[in-house]
C-alpha cells in the first residue's frame, strides 16, 4: 500500500514509518526533506510531501491517491503549542485531513486517527472514575488538547457515517522511548529527575498555589547532588503510572491496518504493565549509581493507567517493552556512548 503519514517523524511516527516499510509499503511522510528529524525517516520507501495540516492545498496534494492514512500529527503543549495552536492543529487539521480523503482518496482502505488518553482525564486531584481504564470510560477532557482530541474523534466518525470513510481511533498511553528516560531535557525528565522538575516549575512564571508549594519543596531537597525523584502524595503514597515504548505502540497501529473489525473502533494503545513511581526510580538508582530523593507534592497526580485488553483480543496488541526493559536499555545505550 500507499500510506500516508502525518507526524512522521514524531515518536512514534518515526517507529510506526520504519515498521510499515518493514511491511513491505511505502510511506508518504507530511513532512519536508530538510526537516531536524527527516534522516530518522529517510529511505528508498519514504517519500517526503512538504505542508502544513493548516494547509488545504498542500493536504489535498499529499492526500491524493493514498491507500491509507495515519495522522499522528497535532500541536502538543510539551513541544511548545499554545492553546490556540493546539486547536488549529487539531481540528482544523483533522477536517482538511478527512475532507481530503473524501475528495481525492477514494479508494482509502483505513483512516486511523492518533487520539490519546487525554480525552479520559481531569485533572491532577480527581482522578479516573475507574481503574484501569478503558475505551468505555467517560470523556471529560479537563485540558484544551483532550478536547481538541475528543472534538477530532467526532469528525473522524462523522465522515465514516456520511461518507464511508473506514476510520480507526487510536487512542494512545503516555509513549516514550529509552533514551528519554536518561535525557535531562526530555519531556519525561521532570517526572524522574529533580534537577529536570525544578526546571520545569521554574519555567512556569510566576506559579501560585499548588505549582508555588511544589517547586518551594523541590528546591529545598536539592542538596547539589545529582538526585533522581520521587513524586508521591502529601500522605507519601507515591504514584502509579504507565508509559509505554513507541515501538509497541507504532506495532499496535500496524495491527489495525488490515483488519475488518478495526474499522469503527477505538483502541487503547498503551505499555505493558503501570507501575509505581518508587519502583522505578529505585531501579534506575540502583542500574545508574545515583542517589534519589522523596518529594511529597500537592500536584502529584492520581494513580492513571490504561487497558489494552480490547487492542489485544481483536488486533492481536502484544507490548513487549516493560518500563524496566527500557530504563535497561537506556543504561547500555549511555553505556556504549
Amino acid at each position: 500500500m500507499h500510506i500516508l503519514v502525518t507526524g512522521a517523524t514524531g515518536r512514534i511516527g518515526a517507529r510506526l514509518t520504519h515498521a510499515l516499510v518493514r511491511e513491505g509499503h511505502t510511506v508518504r511522510a507530511l513532512a519536508s526533506a530538510d526537516h531536524p528529524r527527516a534522516h530518522l525517516i529517510a529511505g528508498p520507501q519514504v517519500e517526503f510531501a512538504p505542508g502544513r495540516l493548516e494547509d488545504a492545498e498542500a493536504i489535498y496534494a499529499a492526500v491524493k491517491g493514498v491507500d491509507a492514512v495515519y495522522h499522528l500529527a497535532a500541536g502538543l503543549g510539551s513541544r511548545g503549542a499554545n492553546e490556540e495552536q493546539i486547536f488549529d492543529l487539531g481540528l482544523r487539521g483533522t477536517f482538511n485531513m478527512l475532507r481530503a480523503v473524501r475528495d481525492v482518496a477514494p479508494n482509502c482502505r483505513r483512516f486511523a486517527y492518533a487520539s490519546s488518553d487525554a480525552v479520559h482525564w481531569q485533572d491532577l486531584t480527581t482522578g479516573a472514575c475507574y481503574l484501569p481504564i478503558d475505551e468505555a470510560h467517560p470523556r471529560l477532557a479537563g485540558s484544551v488538547y483532550g478536547a481538541v482530541k475528543i472534538g477530532c474523534e467526532e469528525l473522524c466518525l462523522q465522515f465514516m457515517r456520511s461518507y464511508g470513510i473506514p476510520v480507526t481511533i487510536l487512542r494512545f498511553g503516555a509513549t516514550t522511548e529509552p533514551p528519554e528516560l536518561v535525557d535531562l531535557t526530555s519531556r519525561f525528565a521532570h517526572w524522574i529527575h529533580l534537577q529536570s522538575a525544578i526546571r520545569f516549575y521554574g519555567r512556569l512564571g510566576q506559579p501560585t498555589g499548588a505549582q508555588a508549594e511544589t517547586l518551594r519543596i523541590l528546591r529545598g531537597l536539592d542538596d547539589g547532588a545529582d538526585n533522581l525523584l520521587i513524586e508521591a502524595e502529601m500522605d507519601g503514597t507515591t504514584e502509579v503510572r504507565q508509559w509505554g515504548d513507541a515501538r509497541d505502540v507504532a506495532e499496535g497501529c500496524v495491527l489495525a491496518l488490515e483488519n475488518p473489525a478495526a474499522v469503527g473502533e477505538t483502541f487503547l494503545l498503551g505499555g505493558v504493565a503501570p507501575f509505581r513511581t518508587n519502583e522505578l526510580i529505585a531501579y534506575m538508582a540502583d542500574g545508574l549509581n545515583r542517589p534519589y530523593v522523596i518529594a511529597k507534592l500537592p500536584t502529584s497526580r492520581r494513580p492513571w493507567y490504561i487497558s489494552s485488553a480490547k487492542a489485544r483480543g481483536i488486533l492481536g496488541y502484544q507490548p513487549r517493552h516493560s518500563i524496566f526493559d527500557m530504563v535497561d536499555e537506556a543504561i547500555a545505550g549511555m553505556a556504549s556512548a
